[in-house]
């Protein structure tokens, strides 16, 4: 084998060791920038949502709480909070407009003087966890624009594996295997 048979061999697997190197670096960060961010089990303390001073058992409907993760800036229209779940600390998940209200595009709810708060609310824990999906800082929020990051990784992958491919055939016929 000449010198320049050899150089695209060793060309040929170090193009292909590469592109399965890399490939999976680019589609996660392909997938930071085009996915939604889980907020898991986020602790609110709504102790001063039950009304003290009433009968202990009554919920302040008036009282806001804020997301962690509230939209703010550009994220208020393009990316509001989406499925959002709310439950109290034995698990139970609230109902949306029964027993809270969300503002998704403000990131804030609120709590509703109903039965079942009322009994997922007892005195001992006052914790509600909210679970919800938000935009990062670094989310594109445009869908033309995540669709053609998307397609980065796999055009890439396409090319590294056709550039491979003609090396090896390239390969394959000057030694005469073809």
């Amino acid at each position: 084998m000449s010198l320049g048979i050899v150089s695209k061999l060793v060309l040929a697997f170090v193009t292909l060791i590469l592109g399965v190197v890399l490939i999976g670096t680019i589609a996660t960060q392909g997938l930071l920038v085009t996915d939604y961010t889980t907020a898991t089990s986020e602790v609110h303390n709504v102790l001063p949502t039950i009304a003290t001073g009433r009968n202990d058992s009554d919920v302040n409907a008036t009282i806001t709480y804020t997301l962690t993760n509230n939209p703010a800036g550009w994220k208020s229209t393009d990316c509001p909070i989406t499925s959002f779940v709310l439950a109290n600390s034995s698990a139970d998940e609230f109902t949306l407009t029964t027993d809270y209200l969300l503002d998704s595009d403000a990131g804030t709810f609120t709590l509703v003087n109903s039965a079942t708060v009322i009994a997922g609310l007892p005195i001992a824990n006052n914790n509600t966890y909210a679970t919800y999906n938000y935009c990062g800082d670094d989310y594109l929020n445009l869908g033309w624009g995540r669709t053609i990051v998307n397609l980065i990784g796999g055009f890439f992958a396409l090319a590294i594996l056709g550039a491979s491919l003609g090396l090896f055939y390239s390969v394959a016929k000057e030694t005469g295997m073809l």
